[in-house]
């Protein structure tokens, strides 16, 4: 059943975690939430993950702060203590390999960028990479530490667009790595139910290219 859970990193410091799914998988996801804090939907990914036969884990990189103020989860984006975060994110990544679990990870633009660097701090352990509207990695000399793929889902009406792709797809074929990219005519925030700018058929459209994605890679 799925049940919230505390994890502690190597430093001995708790976080909260929300996990899913049978501890026999042979595959898990990781997921990471924007910057409004782990919403209820990022713990619905988790479930309707955890219903494709993952072990999952959605956790709380912000304490158990919660927002709907734009200004204020930025605040919080722009102050996060990455260093910390980062503890946070090898112990959730040990966690979901235990017994040699392939592993996927999966966040939407805060939760992207932070899906992204996890990756790169355990690139070994990491066999996908999922990202949707974050800001993309362009360094070829980290890229080329991944081991697996990266699927790219993008929202064509932000104004960094297509540039952001263009630019993640050059560096990505420089460090001779492979990505999927997928884009739909919608907004920032489009896979997020609760958001004005949440786009229905954009978002089922995503969430099915995300499953055949993991269903390739990881099964």
């Amino acid at each position: 059943m799925p049940q919230k859970i505390e994890l502690s990193t190597r430093d001995g410091e708790t976080f909260s975690a929300y996990q899913c799914g049978n501890d026999a998988a042979q595959a898990s996801v990781l997921i990471l939430h924007e910057w409004w804090g782990l919403m209820p939907h990022n713990r619905l990914w988790a479930e309707q993950l955890a219903e494709q036969g993952y072990r999952t884990l959605a956790i709380d990189l912000y304490d158990g702060r919660l927002t709907d103020d734009s200004e204020q989860a930025a605040t919080w984006m722009r102050e996060i203590d990455q260093e910390a975060a980062d503890r946070k994110l090898i112990a959730a990544i040990e966690t979901l390999t235990e017994g040699n679990r392939k592993l996927g990870v999966y966040g939407c633009s805060f939760g992207g960028k932070q899906a992204m660097q996890a990756s790169l701090l355990r690139p070994d352990s990491v066999t996908a990479t999922a990202l949707a509207y974050c800001r993309m990695e362009t360094d070829v000399e980290k890229l080329a530490c991944l081991q697996g793929p990266v699927l790219a889902i993008y929202a064509q009406q932000e104004r960094t667009w297509p540039d952001k792709q263009e630019s993640f797809e050059a560096a990505m074929t420089a460090a001779g790595k492979f990505t999927q990219s997928v884009g739909y005519d919608a907004a920032h925030g489009f896979t997020n139910p609760t958001s004005p700018r949440y786009n229905a058929a954009a978002d089922r459209d995503a969430w099915g290219v995300l499953l055949e994605f993991f269903a390739r890679h990881l099964k």
